[in-house]
């Protein structure tokens, strides 16, 4: 016991020893330290904060829909973001959007999927907004020439069709805009439609296709096959973003199929070393929706 109170005693006189001032001091000091740490950690991650927010990424709109666009950067890299009114985002605009950091970078087959609160225009390409309705006003009204008795409509009509196919497959032009200029969805309903109208041809002018092909040096004969396969890639890779979509165009497929006699053996001998869509095709092909 005597022992203890010995120690005791020791440790009471060297706090007794320590001025007040010095214990002061020793407090101060450790809050001024305390204060540096919060400081360095607080400016440290406001600059991570600053640095995720300002990344811009630049590209040009190649595609959208109710409620996103789909942008591709100079690399060739896609990304889909959310935005309220597609309307104001004509295909073809240039923009910047303020985004996050972008781990995972998008390819042709699945756009990388980002938020962005802010997507500026930076070049409008206004001459684009009325694309996707001019196109298939212009489809559908060509597919409509055939039902008239008036001649020079079923020949106005002959005529169009090389446009129309000129337009999806050769570069060519429908009122001044080519196949870039009009969105995946309109693409879809433009390739069903241009379907009915060659088949139109092949009913009503036996043997056109095969003059047109000799004189322009252009493949017509084959444009189902074409038409078919244009489709069923649209779709798939449509499928990976917007469901909505990728629904639709798999029921209108169902119909396209009845009327036009599609078949499995059809679809199959499309199929090159370069394609790997065989599933997603058959997914397609079958109306599988889930």
């Amino acid at each position: 016991m005597k022992k203890i109170k010995r120690e005791l005693n020791k440790i009471l006189d060297f706090f007794k020893g320590i001025r007040i001032s010095t214990i002061y001091k020793l407090i101060g000091i450790a809050l001024f330290i305390g204060i540096l740490i919060w400081v360095f950690s607080t400016i440290n991650k406001s600059e991570k904060t600053n640095d995720k927010q300002s990344i811009i990424l630049t590209g040009t709109i190649v595609n959208k829909g109710e409620d996103y666009i789909i942008i591709k950067d100079n690399s060739n890299k896609e990304y889909k973001i959310p935005v309220t009114d597609e309307e104001k985002y004509p295909l073809g605009s240039d923009v910047n959007a303020n985004v996050g950091n972008v781990v995972e970078k998008g390819d042709e087959k699945k756009p990388t999927s980002i938020t962005s609160n802010q997507v500026t225009i930076t070049n409008e390409k206004t001459e684009n907004k009325n694309a996707d309705e001019e196109i298939i006003t212009y489809i559908t009204e060509s597919e409509d020439y055939f039902t008239s008795n008036d001649t020079s409509l079923k020949e106005e009509a002959k005529m169009r069709f090389i446009t129309i196919v000129d337009f999806l497959f050769y570069n060519g032009y429908i009122k001044g805009y080519t196949i870039k200029d009009i969105t995946s969805k309109t693409k879809l309903q433009a390739l069903k439609i241009t379907l009915s109208i060659d088949n139109k041809i092949e009913n009503y002018f036996p043997g056109y296709k095969e003059s047109i092909s000799t004189t322009t040096g252009k493949i017509y004969t084959g444009i189902k096959n074409k038409i078919i396969e244009s489709y069923l890639t649209i779709t798939t890779k449509i499928c990976t973003y917007d469901p909505e979509t990728c629904k639709n165009a798999k029921n209108d497929f169902q119909q396209m199929k009845q009327a036009f006699s599609i078949t499995w053996n059809t679809i199959r001998n499309l199929i090159t070393n370069s394609t790997d869509n065989l599933k997603e095709w058959y997914e397609i092909f079958s109306g599988k929706t889930s």
